[in-house]
């Protein structure tokens, strides 16, 4: 296929193209997009070498590097040290007893959108989704109210996420270098609101006199307290400044910068709500088209939630069926759907050696769909997770998440809060997709339903 005629194909159905790929030529595929080669690697023991045992000799790959046009260096695309450094300021927030405590936000949080909603109703649920998920993230890990800015900020953001797509294809970053056009326009004005939003909340949070962890334990506290306690700051505008040891040699300081707490918090509002709402929404359209399999979810929802009452994390053990539905749906349309690694020295894979300077792409749709793991592909069905099912699958023939030393941060964290809207809120509520509505795949960074999902709201009887 001429390059040119492959970069066309991607750009219209990336998902359908690296299917038919990886089909035609097997475990490692070789295309080049552009001048860029890139290797299509399409079996999970070399999956799991790439993103495990051999991660230090690669680097993100070329759209999570567009993606710090937004999210700076965050958790997500920071490299090396400073990635290090980053996570284990963050990784004592997604620890077990601190999940758990988030419980009782996330079911207050869906118990509020429950009484909001009116039977018969017709709501986008990718749009009711993501203002949840955002305003739960935003109240358990920032301690940050966003309800009354949530709309907003979720337009701010999909304006940003739309715009970092455009700029993927070769003529999106010509636009991005004319600022007249109104979508750059766009992109830029909805990146200033965020950034005043989170700079703002950095101003507000240093003026509380209970700065502190014992009294104040969230995300923000940790990273300005990171901040705090450096030797030697650096610059406020995020530039670069070392400190001196007493040897003479260099390193860079401990402390982060106000543009490294934005860009910390700025991922979090991103990567811990988007990716949970896809997979909700994914989740309740799946549940509409597999009425038996929702009735089986709602008997095990009344056996274990009796009386009516709010989940809680000590539930979540018992809602097997539950995890099962919320696992194969993301089987299905994995949130982030696909992920890449630049290769900074030749490496040997099988019995090929990727050139330095390549690109190593890794599809979690075409693994999660791979008929040599899972009978019926295309099928929901969540019985086939049962536990001897899920023990003989090899580890990266589902990696929803990622894996290896950059593993999503908030797997548990994401696993919690999906089982527990999904209980509170099929308890109370059949969604039923509106007869017409176009369901197609959006695969940009995550994977949307592009025109939304308007559903209606049937109200059950309990």
């Amino acid at each position: 296929m001429r390059p040119a005629k492959l970069v066309r194909e991607f750009l219209h159905d990336p998902i359908k193209t690296l299917q038919s790929i990886s089909r035609k030529y097997g475990d490692i595929s070789h295309f080049k997009f552009g001048r860029q080669h890139v290797y299509l690697i399409n079996n999970p023991d070399y999956i799991e070498k790439v993103l495990v045992y051999d991660h230090r000799n690669f680097t993100k790959g070329k759209r999570l590097q567009l993606a710090k046009a937004l999210l700076g260096e965050g958790l997500v695309t920071s490299e090396g040290d400073l990635h290090n450094r980053q996570r284990q300021i963050i990784q004592p927030i997604f620890h077990p007893k601190q999940i758990a405590a988030y419980g009782k936000t996330i079911t207050d949080h869906a118990s509020t959108l429950n009484q909001k909603w009116k039977d018969g109703d017709t709501r986008d649920m990718l749009k009711e989704m993501m203002q949840l998920t955002l305003s739960i993230i935003c109240k358990s890990v920032l301690n940050y109210d966003v309800e009354s800015e949530a709309e907003d900020v979720g337009k701010a953001l999909t304006i940003c996420r739309n715009y970092s797509k455009r700029l993927q294809s070769p003529l999106g970053q010509v636009l991005n270098k004319i600022p007249i056009l109104p979508d750059v326009r766009g992109a830029k004005k909805a990146r200033e609101d965020l950034d005043k939003l989170v700079y703002g909340l950095i101003k507000e949070r240093r003026k509380r006199p209970e700065y502190d962890i014992k009294s104040y334990d969230d995300l923000l506290t940790r990273l300005l307290q990171a901040q705090d306690t450096t030797t030697e700051s650096m610059p406020k505008d995020g530039g670069k400044s070392t400190i001196t040891s007493s040897t003479g040699a260099t390193s860079p300081p401990s402390g982060m910068s106000d543009r490294q707490v934005r860009d910390e918090v700025m991922t979090i509002f991103i990567a811990g709500h988007e990716t949970t709402a896809n997979a909700l929404t994914w989740t309740f359209y799946l549940l509409s088209q597999n009425p038996n399999i929702e009735e089986k979810l709602l008997y095990e929802l009344r056996t274990v939630i009796d009386n009516n009452r709010t989940p809680t994390v000590y539930d979540i053990p018992k809602l097997k069926f539950t995890d099962k539905i919320l696992r194969e749906s993301m089987r299905l349309y994995p949130p982030v759907w696909s992920m890449g690694r630049y290769v900074d020295n030749d490496y040997t894979l099988g019995k090929y050696t990727i050139p330095a300077g390549s690109t190593i792409m890794m599809s979690q749709f075409l693994m999660h769909h791979d008929p040599r793991y899972y009978s019926e592909p295309e099928r929901f069905n969540p019985e086939r997770w049962s536990s001897e099912a899920k023990s003989i699958l090899p580890r990266f023939s589902y990696f929803p998440f990622g894996g290896g030393i950059r593993g999503c941060i908030g797997e548990s964290f994401a696993w919690m809060e999906g089982i527990l809207v999904i209980a509170t809120i099929c308890r109370q509520w059949r969604t039923r997709l509106v007869p017409g509505h176009r369901v197609e795949l959006d695969p940009a960074i995550t994977l949307r339903p592009r025109y939304g999902m308007r559903m209606k709201l049937v109200r059950r009887n309990v």
